[in-house]
């Protein structure tokens, strides 16, 4: 979805849009949808996933209703086939699927078995590894399982400064992270240790829908951010608006949109998550047309 300003008179006098130029799926998270979408249509049978595919529940929803349905323990492992979300799993769900006859098929996105592949590289180097990230998210999860206590898993300075050194240091970010924890970590470590390898596994689909919702912000007077509410990089966005000061609102759907919000707003600005379809999207940006919109 290409960058534009259009004008919404109804919600205030003469509201104004700026839309983000990167809006929708990223490629990771396209990649892993047309997977399962086709694993649905070739499998003859029921596919499963462990844990959603993507953070979009309405997307989630619409894949459930194509034959791909989302395991939560063991025992829901029946079926044609297993299809990996685009975070990896781990390995004792992938062991199970295949003990139960079924076909694993690969949605992991590059970007993450590469950012795996790199902290692997930096243990294997005698490296003590941080991996900068949510606890429990299933990419730091499946991080955890592949490196074991090689790797230290943090999610903020804090945390990190806990941390005791044991020699040289080697530091990864899950993919979704928020490039200002990273680099604030980042700077914090380097003053602890004398030998400090960092190796930048942010995704850069992740990083370029932040840098341009903080380019935004000087320019608009509140922020709405379109996401699944369990999406790290979607929610990431609105912390970003949240720490500048503007009103900023989270939504999955259009239909959470109030006219209330946009009362004394002068320019509001639209982004997205990396998992956002572009019909959700375009619903939203529908609906604030109709709130008003020329």
């Amino acid at each position: 979805m290409s960058n534009g300003r259009c004008s919404i008179m109804g919600m205030g006098a003469g509201v104004k849009i700026i839309v983000a130029k990167h809006m929708g799926f990223c490629g990771g998270v396209r990649r892993a949808v047309d997977i399962a979408q086709k694993t649905a249509e070739s499998a003859g049978g029921a596919v499963r996933t462990w844990g959603p595919l993507i953070h979009n529940p309405q997307v989630v929803g619409r894949l459930e209703a194509s034959g791909v349905l989302v395991a939560e323990r063991h025992g829901d492992l029946d079926g044609n086939a297993f299809v990996v979300s685009a975070y990896g799993v781990e390995h004792a769900v992938l062991d199970e699927a295949r003990r139960r006859g079924m076909t694993v098929v690969d949605a992991t996105c590059p970007v993450v078995i590469r950012a795996h592949a790199l902290a692997e590289r930096l243990a294997a180097e005698g490296y003590q590894v941080i991996a900068v990230g949510d606890h429990g998210h299933p990419e730091m999860v499946t991080l955890k399982e592949l490196l074991g206590d090689r790797v230290i898993v943090v999610h903020t300075r804090e945390e990190a400064a806990a941390v005791k050194i044991t020699g040289k240091l080697g530091v990864v970010s899950q993919t979704t992270q928020s490039q200002e924890n990273f680099r604030q970590i980042v700077g914090d470590l380097v003053l602890r240790v004398r030998e400090l390898k960092v190796l930048n596994t942010l995704c850069p689909a992740i990083t370029v829908r932040q840098e341009e919702t903080d380019t935004m912000m000087p320019l608009i007077d509140a922020l709405l951010v379109v996401g699944g509410h369990g999406s790290s990089n979607t929610t990431r966005l609105a912390e970003m608006g949240r720490a500048r000061g503007l009103p900023t609102y989270h939504i999955e759907t259009a239909t959470e949109i109030s006219p209330e919000w946009f009362e004394r707003v002068g320019t509001l600005g639209v982004v997205s998550g990396a998992s956002t379809p572009t019909w959700i999207i375009e619903a939203v940006m529908l609906r604030l047309q109709e709130l008003g919109g020329a």
